[in-house]
C-alpha cells in the first residue's frame, strides 16, 4: 500500500474539522455541524468521511461529485438486504482497516465489494459468508462511462475514481451547501494532485459551483458551466475546456448527475460531436 496515498487517505477520513464540528459550545457555528451531526438520525457508529473510490494513484478519468450518500440499513426494507448497513469504515475501526478500505474498495482480493454491490455489517452475515447488497446504480453509471470512454478490456474501477467536493456521509445531500467551501478547499486538490487522471467529468451542480468557487479565474469566460443550455444538454464550448487542477493541466467536462430530474445522462450522448476529445484526454497513459 503506497504510504502516500495511505496517510491522504486517512487525513480525510480522520477530518480534523469533526471535532471542531461537535464541539458542545461552538459546533453548531462551525460549516460542517449540519453535515457531520445529520448521521445522528441512523442508527450505529459514525461513518467516516470518504475520501474516494476507486484506483486513485492510476486513474484516466476522476469523477467530482456532490457528497457520498450514508450507508444506512432500513430496519423495515422488504429486501432483507436492505435492512443491514455497508461494512462502512466507522470511527472505531483501525487506520489500517480504514485505509485499506478507501484504497483498495474494489479490489477482488479485499473483498469489500463484488459485482457493483456494497458488502454488509457483519452481523448480516448468512450461511456461507457475508451478506451482499443490490447492485449500486451510481457505480454502474460510472462503469457505463468509462467503458465508453477507454473500452472493457480493464475493469472500470482500474481506470477511473469517484470522489467530492465534500466527504461527509449524509442523506439526500443534507449540509453539503453548507459544508462544501471549506470541505472542497481543505481536500479537493490534494486528492486531485494523486491522481495522474487527464480528463476530469464533474457530475452535478453542486461539484460545477464548488470546482468555480475554489477556481474563479478559471471560469471568468464561463459563466455556463455546469449548467444546461436551451436544447438540455451544456454547451461544449463553455463545459469542456483546459484547466490547470490538481498541479497539472487536464480536461475538465460537466455533466448533469444520473439521479437528477429527466432521467440519466451519458457523455456519448451528452457531448455526441465532441465525445472523441473527452476519450482523448482520458487515453493519456498515467506516467
Amino acid at each position: 500500500m503506497p504510504v502516500f496515498l495511505d496517510e491522504l487517505a486517512l487525513s480525510v477520513a480522520r477530518c480534523s474539522e469533526l471535532s471542531a464540528a461537535n464541539h458542545p459550545q461552538t459546533g453548531r457555528e462551525h460549516p460542517c455541524h449540519k453535515i457531520v451531526r445529520s448521521q445522528d438520525n441512523h442508527a450505529g457508529a459514525f461513518q467516516v468521511p470518504e475520501a474516494w473510490a476507486g484506483n486513485l494513484g492510476k486513474a484516466q478519468v476522476v469523477f467530482l461529485s456532490s457528497n457520498p450518500a450514508i450507508s444506512a440499513g432500513i430496519p423495515d426494507a422488504k429486501l432483507p438486504s436492505k435492512r443491514f448497513a455497508e461494512k462502512y469504515p466507522t470511527t472505531d475501526w483501525s487506520d489500517t482497516d480504514i485505509a485499506d478500505f478507501m484504497i483498495n474498495r474494489f479490489s477482488p482480493e479485499h473483498v469489500w465489494v463484488s459485482e457493483r454491490r456494497h458488502r454488509k455489517v457483519d452481523e448480516a452475515h448468512v450461511a456461507g459468508g457475508p451478506m451482499w447488497g443490490s447492485k449500486e446504480r451510481y457505480w454502474g453509471w460510472i462503469e457505463k462511462q468509462t467503458n465508453a470512454l477507454l473500452g472493457n478490456d480493464i475493469p472500470w474501477y482500474e481506470r477511473s475514481v469517484m470522489t467530492e467536493v465534500v466527504h461527509c456521509k449524509s442523506a439526500n445531500e443534507q449540509g453539503v451547501q453548507e459544508a462544501v467551501q471549506l470541505c472542497s478547499a481543505k481536500h479537493m486538490g490534494r486528492i486531485l494532485e494523486a491522481s495522474p487522471a487527464g480528463l476530469v467529468v464533474v457530475v452535478g451542480g453542486k461539484a460545477a459551483t464548488a470546482l468555480r468557487s475554489a477556481n474563479p479565474s478559471a471560469f471568468v469566460d464561463r459563466p455556463q458551466f455546469g449548467k444546461q443550455g436551451p436544447d438540455g444538454l451544456p454547451d461544449p464550448k463553455q463545459n469542456i475546456f483546459e484547466m490547470h487542477v490538481g498541479g497539472r493541466s487536464r480536461l475538465v467536462c460537466f455533466i448533469k448527475h444520473p439521479s437528477a430530474f429527466g432521467g440519466s445522462a451519458h457523455l456519448q450522448s451528452t457531448y455526441a460531436q465532441d465525445f472523441h476529445v473527452l476519450q482523448e484526454a482520458a487515453s493519456i497513459l498515467p506516467h
